[in-house]
Protein backbone atom coordinates (compact mmCIF):
# COMPACT_ATOMS: atom_id res chain seq x y z
CA UNK A 1 0.00 0.00 0.00
CA UNK A 2 1.38 3.41 -0.97
CA UNK A 3 2.90 6.07 1.34
CA UNK A 4 3.12 3.75 4.36
CA UNK A 5 -0.70 3.62 4.56
CA UNK A 6 -2.17 0.62 6.37
CA UNK A 7 -5.85 1.61 6.12
CA UNK A 8 -7.64 3.59 3.41
CA UNK A 9 -11.38 4.26 3.28
CA UNK A 10 -12.48 5.79 -0.01
CA UNK A 11 -16.06 7.13 -0.25
CA UNK A 12 -17.42 4.29 1.90
CA UNK A 13 -21.19 4.05 2.42
CA UNK A 14 -23.14 1.41 4.32
CA UNK A 15 -26.85 0.86 3.80
CA UNK A 16 -29.47 -0.88 5.92
CA UNK A 17 -33.06 -1.61 5.00
CA UNK A 18 -35.77 -0.57 7.43
CA UNK A 19 -38.03 -3.26 5.97
CA UNK A 20 -36.98 -6.32 4.06
CA UNK A 21 -40.11 -7.92 2.72
CA UNK A 22 -39.80 -11.55 1.69
CA UNK A 23 -42.87 -11.51 -0.51
CA UNK A 24 -42.07 -12.92 -3.95
CA UNK A 25 -43.30 -9.78 -5.72
CA UNK A 26 -41.13 -7.51 -3.53
CA UNK A 27 -38.04 -9.69 -4.05
CA UNK A 28 -38.59 -9.61 -7.83
CA UNK A 29 -39.00 -5.79 -7.76
CA UNK A 30 -35.75 -5.44 -5.83
CA UNK A 31 -33.91 -7.67 -8.31
CA UNK A 32 -35.28 -5.66 -11.22
CA UNK A 33 -34.30 -2.39 -9.51
CA UNK A 34 -37.91 -1.15 -9.51
CA UNK A 35 -38.45 -0.94 -5.76
CA UNK A 36 -38.66 2.52 -4.27
CA UNK A 37 -35.69 3.35 -2.10
CA UNK A 38 -37.66 5.06 0.66
CA UNK A 39 -37.11 2.08 2.97
CA UNK A 40 -33.33 2.52 3.09
CA UNK A 41 -31.27 3.84 5.96
CA UNK A 42 -27.72 4.95 5.24
CA UNK A 43 -25.62 4.36 8.36
CA UNK A 44 -22.49 5.70 6.62
CA UNK A 45 -22.34 8.24 3.80
CA UNK A 46 -19.21 8.82 1.73
CA UNK A 47 -16.65 8.44 4.52
CA UNK A 48 -13.03 8.85 3.39
CA UNK A 49 -9.80 8.88 5.45
CA UNK A 50 -6.51 7.00 5.76
CA UNK A 51 -4.21 5.86 8.56
CA UNK A 52 -0.49 5.18 8.65
CA UNK A 53 1.32 2.52 10.60
CA UNK A 54 1.36 3.33 14.31
CA UNK A 55 -1.59 5.75 14.22
CA UNK A 56 -4.15 5.72 17.04
CA UNK A 57 -7.53 6.93 15.75
CA UNK A 58 -10.31 7.98 18.10
CA UNK A 59 -13.82 7.86 16.65
CA UNK A 60 -16.37 10.14 18.34
CA UNK A 61 -20.00 11.07 17.81
CA UNK A 62 -23.40 10.67 19.37
CA UNK A 63 -25.24 7.35 19.53
CA UNK A 64 -26.41 6.38 16.04
CA UNK A 65 -23.65 8.36 14.35
CA UNK A 66 -22.34 5.25 12.54
CA UNK A 67 -19.22 4.59 14.63
CA UNK A 68 -19.83 0.89 15.26
CA UNK A 69 -21.05 0.40 11.69
CA UNK A 70 -17.80 1.83 10.34
CA UNK A 71 -15.75 -0.46 12.62
CA UNK A 72 -17.73 -3.48 11.41
CA UNK A 73 -17.14 -2.46 7.81
CA UNK A 74 -13.39 -2.13 8.42
CA UNK A 75 -13.24 -5.49 10.22
CA UNK A 76 -15.10 -7.14 7.34
CA UNK A 77 -18.30 -8.16 9.14
CA UNK A 78 -20.29 -5.67 7.02
CA UNK A 79 -19.99 -5.13 3.29
CA UNK A 80 -20.15 -1.49 2.11
CA UNK A 81 -22.84 -0.61 -0.42
CA UNK A 82 -20.34 1.64 -2.20
CA UNK A 83 -16.75 2.73 -1.86
CA UNK A 84 -13.67 0.69 -1.05
CA UNK A 85 -11.74 -0.28 2.09
CA UNK A 86 -8.07 -1.22 1.76
CA UNK A 87 -6.17 -2.61 4.72
CA UNK A 88 -3.08 -4.69 5.29
CA UNK A 89 -1.74 -6.78 8.12
CA UNK A 90 -3.35 -8.92 10.80
CA UNK A 91 -6.46 -7.31 12.30
CA UNK A 92 -8.01 -7.92 15.73
CA UNK A 93 -11.47 -6.40 16.28
CA UNK A 94 -13.14 -6.11 19.69
CA UNK A 95 -16.56 -5.03 18.50
CA UNK A 96 -19.04 -6.65 20.87
CA UNK A 97 -18.67 -8.37 24.20
CA UNK A 98 -18.38 -12.10 23.68
CA UNK A 99 -17.89 -11.81 19.91
CA UNK A 100 -15.46 -14.49 18.72
CA UNK A 101 -15.75 -16.53 21.93
CA UNK A 102 -17.51 -19.82 22.62
CA UNK A 103 -19.86 -19.34 25.56
CA UNK A 104 -19.64 -22.98 26.67
CA UNK A 105 -15.85 -23.28 26.55
CA UNK A 106 -13.63 -22.29 29.46
CA UNK A 107 -11.67 -19.05 29.59
CA UNK A 108 -8.43 -20.95 28.91
CA UNK A 109 -9.91 -22.75 25.90
CA UNK A 110 -11.24 -19.46 24.57
CA UNK A 111 -7.79 -17.85 24.75
CA UNK A 112 -6.48 -20.54 22.41
CA UNK A 113 -9.60 -20.35 20.22
CA UNK A 114 -9.33 -16.57 19.86
CA UNK A 115 -5.61 -16.86 19.12
CA UNK A 116 -6.29 -19.45 16.42
CA UNK A 117 -8.93 -17.18 14.85
CA UNK A 118 -6.32 -14.43 14.73
CA UNK A 119 -3.95 -16.79 12.91
CA UNK A 120 -1.51 -17.63 15.70
CA UNK A 121 -0.14 -21.11 16.41
CA UNK A 122 -0.68 -23.03 19.63
CA UNK A 123 3.04 -22.69 20.43
CA UNK A 124 2.80 -18.89 20.16
CA UNK A 125 -0.23 -18.78 22.48
CA UNK A 126 1.56 -21.12 24.93
CA UNK A 127 4.28 -18.51 25.27
CA UNK A 128 1.76 -15.68 25.75
CA UNK A 129 -0.86 -17.47 27.87
CA UNK A 130 0.38 -16.60 31.36
CA UNK A 131 0.90 -12.98 30.33
CA UNK A 132 -2.66 -12.78 28.91
CA UNK A 133 -4.32 -14.35 31.98
CA UNK A 134 -2.33 -12.30 34.51
CA UNK A 135 -2.92 -9.03 32.65
CA UNK A 136 -6.69 -9.69 32.68
CA UNK A 137 -6.44 -10.81 36.35
CA UNK A 138 -8.41 -13.96 35.44
CA UNK A 139 -6.19 -16.68 36.91
CA UNK A 140 -8.84 -18.00 39.29
CA UNK A 141 -11.46 -18.05 36.51
CA UNK A 142 -9.42 -19.73 33.75
CA UNK A 143 -11.36 -23.00 34.11
CA UNK A 144 -14.79 -21.31 34.31
CA UNK A 145 -17.21 -21.34 31.36
CA UNK A 146 -17.07 -18.09 29.41
CA UNK A 147 -20.83 -17.54 29.81
CA UNK A 148 -20.43 -17.21 33.61
CA UNK A 149 -18.21 -14.12 33.29
CA UNK A 150 -19.46 -10.59 33.86
CA UNK A 151 -19.33 -8.02 31.07
CA UNK A 152 -16.27 -6.43 32.68
CA UNK A 153 -14.43 -9.76 32.83
CA UNK A 154 -15.25 -10.47 29.19
CA UNK A 155 -13.87 -7.08 28.13
CA UNK A 156 -10.70 -7.65 30.16
CA UNK A 157 -9.90 -11.02 28.63
CA UNK A 158 -10.77 -9.75 25.12
CA UNK A 159 -8.51 -6.71 25.45
CA UNK A 160 -5.75 -8.75 27.02
CA UNK A 161 -5.69 -11.21 24.11
CA UNK A 162 -5.78 -8.40 21.52
CA UNK A 163 -2.96 -6.41 23.11
CA UNK A 164 -0.68 -9.31 23.99
CA UNK A 165 -0.74 -11.07 20.61
CA UNK A 166 0.47 -7.85 18.94
CA UNK A 167 -1.76 -7.59 15.82
CA UNK A 168 -0.94 -5.15 13.03
CA UNK A 169 -4.27 -3.40 13.55
CA UNK A 170 -6.59 -3.39 16.55
CA UNK A 171 -10.18 -2.11 16.71
CA UNK A 172 -11.68 -1.22 20.10
CA UNK A 173 -15.40 -0.41 20.12
CA UNK A 174 -16.02 1.22 23.53
CA UNK A 175 -14.04 -1.58 25.15
CA UNK A 176 -13.02 0.63 28.08
CA UNK A 177 -16.60 1.54 28.94
CA UNK A 178 -17.31 -1.69 30.84
CA UNK A 179 -14.04 -2.27 32.72
CA UNK A 180 -13.30 -1.07 36.26
CA UNK A 181 -11.10 1.92 37.01
CA UNK A 182 -7.91 -0.03 37.69
CA UNK A 183 -8.22 -2.04 34.50
CA UNK A 184 -8.94 1.10 32.45
CA UNK A 185 -5.74 2.69 33.71
CA UNK A 186 -3.76 -0.46 32.99
CA UNK A 187 -5.27 -0.87 29.50
CA UNK A 188 -4.74 2.80 28.64
CA UNK A 189 -1.10 2.51 29.64
CA UNK A 190 -0.82 -0.58 27.42
CA UNK A 191 -2.33 1.35 24.51
CA UNK A 192 0.18 4.16 25.05
CA UNK A 193 2.99 1.61 24.88
CA UNK A 194 1.52 0.16 21.68
CA UNK A 195 1.40 3.64 20.12
CA UNK A 196 4.91 4.43 21.29
CA UNK A 197 6.17 1.19 19.77
CA UNK A 198 4.80 2.33 16.40
CA UNK A 199 4.13 -1.19 15.07
CA UNK A 200 0.36 -1.41 15.69
CA UNK A 201 -2.37 0.80 14.26
CA UNK A 202 -5.37 1.20 16.55
CA UNK A 203 -8.93 2.49 16.10
CA UNK A 204 -10.93 3.25 19.22
CA UNK A 205 -14.59 4.24 19.66
CA UNK A 206 -15.14 6.21 22.85
CA UNK A 207 -17.50 8.73 24.43
CA UNK A 208 -14.76 9.88 26.80
CA UNK A 209 -13.14 13.00 25.34
CA UNK A 210 -10.33 12.84 27.88
CA UNK A 211 -9.44 9.29 26.86
CA UNK A 212 -9.45 10.29 23.20
CA UNK A 213 -7.25 13.35 23.88
CA UNK A 214 -4.78 11.29 25.92
CA UNK A 215 -4.60 8.16 23.78
CA UNK A 216 -5.09 9.23 20.15
CA UNK A 217 -3.04 11.14 17.60
CA UNK A 218 -5.95 11.39 15.11
CA UNK A 219 -9.70 11.81 15.64
CA UNK A 220 -12.68 11.18 13.35
CA UNK A 221 -16.03 12.84 14.15
CA UNK A 222 -19.17 11.21 12.69
CA UNK A 223 -22.74 12.53 12.76
CA UNK A 224 -25.68 10.55 11.32
CA UNK A 225 -23.34 8.64 9.06
CA UNK A 226 -21.57 11.73 7.74
CA UNK A 227 -17.94 12.61 8.33
CA UNK A 228 -17.92 16.01 10.07
CA UNK A 229 -14.21 16.36 10.78
CA UNK A 230 -10.94 14.40 10.67
CA UNK A 231 -7.74 15.71 12.19
CA UNK A 232 -5.68 16.18 15.35
CA UNK A 233 -7.30 15.50 18.77
CA UNK A 234 -7.29 19.10 20.03
CA UNK A 235 -8.99 20.61 16.97
CA UNK A 236 -11.62 17.89 16.56
CA UNK A 237 -12.37 17.37 20.27
CA UNK A 238 -12.70 21.13 20.90
CA UNK A 239 -15.11 21.44 17.95
CA UNK A 240 -17.10 18.45 19.20
CA UNK A 241 -17.31 19.88 22.74
CA UNK A 242 -18.63 23.16 21.33
CA UNK A 243 -21.22 21.24 19.29
CA UNK A 244 -22.40 19.43 22.44
CA UNK A 245 -22.94 22.83 24.07
CA UNK A 246 -24.56 24.65 21.14
CA UNK A 247 -26.11 21.81 19.15
CA UNK A 248 -24.85 23.38 15.92
CA UNK A 249 -22.63 21.46 13.54
CA UNK A 250 -19.62 23.29 12.08
CA UNK A 251 -19.65 23.90 8.32
CA UNK A 252 -16.74 21.70 7.31
CA UNK A 253 -15.64 20.72 3.81
CA UNK A 254 -16.21 17.00 4.44
CA UNK A 255 -19.76 17.67 5.65
CA UNK A 256 -20.52 19.88 2.63
CA UNK A 257 -19.20 17.19 0.28
CA UNK A 258 -21.56 14.66 1.81
CA UNK A 259 -24.53 17.04 1.60
CA UNK A 260 -23.83 17.53 -2.10
CA UNK A 261 -23.89 13.78 -2.67
CA UNK A 262 -26.61 12.44 -0.34
CA UNK A 263 -27.69 9.61 -2.65
CA UNK A 264 -25.27 6.69 -2.72
CA UNK A 265 -25.09 4.43 -5.74
CA UNK A 266 -23.94 0.87 -5.40
CA UNK A 267 -20.87 0.28 -7.44
CA UNK A 268 -21.59 -2.59 -9.81
CA UNK A 269 -18.49 -4.72 -10.10
CA UNK A 270 -18.09 -7.45 -12.69
CA UNK A 271 -18.97 -9.96 -9.99
CA UNK A 272 -22.22 -8.17 -9.12
CA UNK A 273 -23.19 -7.84 -12.79
CA UNK A 274 -22.45 -11.53 -13.35
CA UNK A 275 -24.46 -12.39 -10.22
CA UNK A 276 -27.46 -10.36 -11.41
CA UNK A 277 -27.34 -12.00 -14.84
CA UNK A 278 -27.21 -15.45 -13.24
CA UNK A 279 -30.15 -14.58 -10.97
CA UNK A 280 -32.20 -13.42 -13.97
CA UNK A 281 -31.34 -16.62 -15.86
CA UNK A 282 -32.23 -18.81 -12.88
CA UNK A 283 -35.50 -16.95 -12.40
CA UNK A 284 -36.29 -17.40 -16.09
CA UNK A 285 -35.46 -21.11 -15.94
CA UNK A 286 -37.56 -21.67 -12.81
CA UNK A 287 -40.43 -19.66 -14.28
CA UNK A 288 -40.42 -21.56 -17.57
CA UNK A 289 -39.99 -24.86 -15.75
CA UNK A 290 -42.84 -24.02 -13.39
CA UNK A 291 -45.12 -23.01 -16.27
CA UNK A 292 -44.30 -26.21 -18.15
CA UNK A 293 -44.80 -28.42 -15.08
CA UNK A 294 -48.06 -26.70 -14.18
CA UNK A 295 -49.39 -26.99 -17.73
CA UNK A 296 -48.51 -30.70 -17.80
CA UNK A 297 -49.41 -31.42 -14.17
CA UNK A 298 -52.25 -33.85 -14.95
CA UNK A 299 -50.00 -35.80 -17.32
CA UNK A 300 -47.14 -36.04 -14.81
CA UNK A 301 -49.52 -37.13 -12.06
CA UNK A 302 -51.19 -39.68 -14.32
CA UNK A 303 -47.82 -41.05 -15.44
CA UNK A 304 -46.75 -41.83 -11.85
CA UNK A 305 -50.16 -43.36 -11.08
CA UNK A 306 -49.89 -45.60 -14.15
CA UNK A 307 -46.33 -46.51 -13.25
CA UNK A 308 -47.33 -48.00 -9.89
CA UNK A 309 -50.81 -49.43 -10.66
CA UNK A 310 -52.49 -52.01 -12.87
CA UNK A 311 -55.44 -51.06 -15.14
CA UNK A 312 -57.81 -52.96 -12.81
CA UNK A 313 -56.58 -51.02 -9.77
CA UNK A 314 -56.93 -47.73 -11.62
CA UNK A 315 -60.49 -48.43 -12.74
CA UNK A 316 -61.43 -49.45 -9.19
CA UNK A 317 -60.41 -45.97 -8.01
CA UNK A 318 -62.33 -44.42 -10.94
CA UNK A 319 -65.46 -46.30 -9.86
CA UNK A 320 -64.97 -45.11 -6.28
CA UNK A 321 -64.88 -41.46 -7.36
CA UNK A 322 -67.99 -41.98 -9.54
CA UNK A 323 -69.81 -43.49 -6.55
CA UNK A 324 -68.69 -40.57 -4.41
CA UNK A 325 -70.22 -38.07 -6.86
CA UNK A 326 -73.47 -40.04 -7.04
CA UNK A 327 -73.68 -40.23 -3.25
CA UNK A 328 -73.20 -36.47 -3.00
CA UNK A 329 -76.04 -36.04 -5.49
CA UNK A 330 -78.12 -38.70 -3.66
CA UNK A 331 -78.69 -40.34 -7.06
CA UNK A 332 -80.20 -43.82 -7.24
CA UNK A 333 -78.64 -45.32 -10.38
CA UNK A 334 -80.19 -48.77 -9.98
CA UNK A 335 -83.08 -47.86 -12.30
CA UNK A 336 -80.98 -46.23 -15.00
CA UNK A 337 -81.15 -47.42 -18.59
CA UNK A 338 -77.47 -48.38 -19.04
CA UNK A 339 -78.01 -49.46 -22.64
CA UNK A 340 -78.86 -45.85 -23.59
CA UNK A 341 -75.78 -44.66 -21.65
CA UNK A 342 -73.48 -47.13 -23.42
CA UNK A 343 -74.69 -46.16 -26.91
CA UNK A 344 -75.17 -42.42 -26.60
CA UNK A 345 -71.96 -41.21 -28.26
CA UNK A 346 -72.96 -41.46 -31.90
CA UNK A 347 -76.36 -39.80 -31.36
CA UNK A 348 -74.73 -36.84 -29.55
CA UNK A 349 -71.92 -36.57 -32.08
CA UNK A 350 -74.37 -36.63 -35.01
CA UNK A 351 -76.55 -34.09 -33.19
CA UNK A 352 -79.51 -36.46 -33.06
CA UNK A 353 -79.76 -35.78 -29.33
CA UNK A 354 -78.28 -33.47 -26.71
CA UNK A 355 -76.52 -34.59 -23.54
CA UNK A 356 -79.49 -33.45 -21.45
CA UNK A 357 -81.95 -35.37 -23.64
CA UNK A 358 -79.87 -38.54 -23.38
CA UNK A 359 -79.63 -38.05 -19.61
CA UNK A 360 -83.44 -37.97 -19.36
CA UNK A 361 -83.62 -41.22 -21.32
CA UNK A 362 -81.03 -42.78 -18.98
CA UNK A 363 -83.02 -41.77 -15.91
CA UNK A 364 -86.29 -42.91 -17.49
CA UNK A 365 -89.76 -41.78 -16.42
CA UNK A 366 -89.37 -42.55 -12.71
CA UNK A 367 -88.51 -38.95 -11.89
CA UNK A 368 -90.75 -37.21 -14.38
CA UNK A 369 -93.10 -34.60 -12.86
CA UNK A 370 -96.43 -36.24 -12.06
CA UNK A 371 -95.01 -39.70 -11.44
CA UNK A 372 -95.62 -41.41 -8.10
CA UNK A 373 -91.91 -41.51 -7.18
CA UNK A 374 -91.45 -37.84 -8.08
CA UNK A 375 -94.32 -36.87 -5.75
CA UNK A 376 -92.88 -38.95 -2.89
CA UNK A 377 -89.47 -37.24 -3.09
CA UNK A 378 -88.31 -33.67 -2.37
CA UNK A 379 -88.29 -31.52 -5.53
CA UNK A 380 -84.51 -31.25 -5.44
CA UNK A 381 -83.75 -34.94 -5.49
CA UNK A 382 -85.04 -35.68 -9.04
CA UNK A 383 -83.03 -32.75 -10.32
CA UNK A 384 -79.92 -34.12 -8.62
CA UNK A 385 -80.51 -37.55 -10.16
CA UNK A 386 -80.87 -35.93 -13.57
CA UNK A 387 -77.65 -34.00 -12.93
CA UNK A 388 -75.88 -37.25 -12.05
CA UNK A 389 -77.09 -38.73 -15.32
CA UNK A 390 -75.90 -35.64 -17.24
CA UNK A 391 -72.46 -36.03 -15.67
CA UNK A 392 -72.38 -39.73 -16.55
CA UNK A 393 -73.44 -39.07 -20.16
CA UNK A 394 -70.92 -36.21 -20.53
CA UNK A 395 -68.05 -38.32 -19.24
CA UNK A 396 -69.05 -41.31 -21.37
CA UNK A 397 -69.32 -39.16 -24.51
CA UNK A 398 -65.91 -37.54 -24.12
CA UNK A 399 -64.31 -40.78 -22.93
CA UNK A 400 -65.53 -42.56 -26.09
CA UNK A 401 -64.18 -39.73 -28.25
CA UNK A 402 -60.82 -39.95 -26.46
CA UNK A 403 -60.64 -43.70 -27.04
CA UNK A 404 -61.46 -43.15 -30.72
CA UNK A 405 -58.61 -40.63 -31.03
CA UNK A 406 -56.24 -43.03 -29.30
CA UNK A 407 -57.23 -45.82 -31.65
CA UNK A 408 -56.58 -43.59 -34.68
CA UNK A 409 -53.18 -42.57 -33.35
CA UNK A 410 -52.26 -46.18 -32.61
CA UNK A 411 -53.20 -47.13 -36.17
CA UNK A 412 -50.97 -44.33 -37.53
CA UNK A 413 -48.17 -45.49 -35.22
CA UNK A 414 -48.44 -49.12 -36.27
CA UNK A 415 -48.30 -48.08 -39.95
CA UNK A 416 -44.83 -46.56 -39.46
CA UNK A 417 -41.73 -48.60 -40.42
CA UNK A 418 -40.77 -50.75 -37.48
CA UNK A 419 -37.13 -49.63 -37.45
CA UNK A 420 -38.13 -45.94 -37.12
CA UNK A 421 -41.22 -46.42 -34.96
CA UNK A 422 -41.00 -44.46 -31.65
CA UNK A 423 -42.50 -45.46 -28.34
CA UNK A 424 -46.33 -45.32 -28.61
CA UNK A 425 -46.64 -43.17 -25.48
CA UNK A 426 -44.09 -40.69 -26.82
CA UNK A 427 -45.78 -40.70 -30.22
CA UNK A 428 -49.16 -39.98 -28.65
CA UNK A 429 -47.67 -37.10 -26.61
CA UNK A 430 -46.87 -35.40 -29.90
CA UNK A 431 -50.64 -35.02 -30.49
CA UNK A 432 -51.31 -33.89 -26.92
CA UNK A 433 -52.97 -30.64 -28.00
CA UNK A 434 -55.91 -32.59 -29.47
CA UNK A 435 -56.45 -34.26 -26.10
CA UNK A 436 -56.05 -30.95 -24.23
CA UNK A 437 -58.79 -29.43 -26.41
CA UNK A 438 -61.07 -32.41 -25.81
CA UNK A 439 -60.35 -32.26 -22.08
CA UNK A 440 -61.27 -28.55 -21.95
CA UNK A 441 -64.60 -29.20 -23.67
CA UNK A 442 -65.35 -31.97 -21.18
CA UNK A 443 -64.38 -29.73 -18.24
CA UNK A 444 -66.64 -26.94 -19.51
CA UNK A 445 -69.59 -29.31 -19.98
CA UNK A 446 -69.13 -30.78 -16.49
CA UNK A 447 -68.77 -27.29 -15.00
CA UNK A 448 -72.10 -26.25 -16.58
CA UNK A 449 -73.84 -29.17 -14.88
CA UNK A 450 -72.12 -28.38 -11.56
CA UNK A 451 -73.27 -24.77 -11.73
CA UNK A 452 -76.85 -25.90 -12.30
CA UNK A 453 -76.54 -28.11 -9.22
CA UNK A 454 -75.10 -25.21 -7.26
CA UNK A 455 -78.00 -22.99 -8.27
CA UNK A 456 -80.54 -25.61 -7.15
CA UNK A 457 -78.69 -26.14 -3.87
CA UNK A 458 -78.82 -22.43 -3.20
CA UNK A 459 -82.55 -22.25 -3.89
CA UNK A 460 -83.27 -25.15 -1.56
CA UNK A 461 -80.89 -23.76 1.14
CA UNK A 462 -78.50 -26.69 0.87
CA UNK A 463 -74.74 -26.13 1.47
CA UNK A 464 -73.12 -25.06 -1.81
CA UNK A 465 -69.92 -26.87 -0.87
CA UNK A 466 -71.52 -30.07 -2.20
CA UNK A 467 -71.09 -28.70 -5.71
CA UNK A 468 -67.36 -28.15 -5.12
CA UNK A 469 -66.98 -31.66 -3.72
CA UNK A 470 -68.67 -33.11 -6.80
CA UNK A 471 -66.31 -31.21 -9.12
CA UNK A 472 -63.28 -32.32 -7.08
CA UNK A 473 -64.44 -35.93 -7.39
CA UNK A 474 -64.70 -35.44 -11.16
CA UNK A 475 -61.16 -34.02 -11.36
CA UNK A 476 -59.77 -36.94 -9.37
CA UNK A 477 -61.67 -39.40 -11.56
CA UNK A 478 -60.27 -37.65 -14.66
CA UNK A 479 -56.71 -37.97 -13.39
CA UNK A 480 -57.09 -41.71 -12.95
CA UNK A 481 -58.75 -42.07 -16.37
CA UNK A 482 -55.71 -40.38 -17.96
CA UNK A 483 -53.52 -42.84 -16.05
CA UNK A 484 -55.66 -45.69 -17.39
CA UNK A 485 -55.13 -44.55 -20.98
CA UNK A 486 -51.39 -44.18 -20.36
CA UNK A 487 -51.20 -47.71 -18.98
CA UNK A 488 -52.86 -49.01 -22.16
CA UNK A 489 -50.39 -47.07 -24.32
CA UNK A 490 -47.28 -48.55 -22.72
Amino acid sequence: MKDNKVLILDDVSVRYRKRDSRATADIFRRLMGKEKRNNEFWALKNVSFSLEKGDMLGVIGKNGAGKSTMMKAISGTLCPASGTIEKEGKLCALLELGAGFDQDMTVKENVYLRGALLGYSKEFINGKYDEIIDFADMREFEDSPFRTLSSGMKSRIAFSIASMVEPDMIILDEIFAVGDGDFRKKSQKTMQNIIANGDTTALMVSHSMQTVRDQCNKVLWLDRGRMVMFGDPKTVCDAYAEYLNTGKLPETESLKATEKNPINKMAKTKGKIFGEVMIYLLLLMFTLGGIFFWSQYDLFRAYFIAKDSTPEQIMQVVDDYRDEANELLEADISGWNTEVLDNCTEDIRNEKATIKEVAKEVVGDSFEPGSREYRRRPPLKPRRSLAAAELAVTKRYYSDRCEKMLADIKAEHDALPEDSRPNLLVYTYGDRQKFFNLEKKCDDAVQDVIEEVRSQLKKEHYPEEYADKIFNAYKSEKGYMIAYYMENLK
